[in-house]
């Protein structure tokens, strides 16, 4: 049942990671005659990606689903 809420978790820390790639790519290649805004729609992917990511945290916790260990 746990899968449910692992798997997204997981395939949106992946997507996190290749957005913040892609802005990277972007920021460095882009030599301003394309598309200005790539690199800030790439970053803005990335912090929306993360907040998709905090709202899963906090429903798979809430739900039970997702327990915190101690340190």
């Amino acid at each position: 049942m746990d899968i449910f809420i692992k798997l997204p978790v997981i395939l949106v820390l992946i997507f996190i990671v290749f957005s913040l790639f892609q802005g990277m790519y972007y920021l460095s290649k882009d030599d301003g005659r394309n598309d200005k805004t790539r690199v800030v729609r790439a970053l803005t992917i990335r912090i929306v990606l993360s907040f998709i990511l905090f709202f899963l945290l906090m429903l798979g916790y809430f739900a039970g689903l997702l327990q915190p260990h101690g340190l």
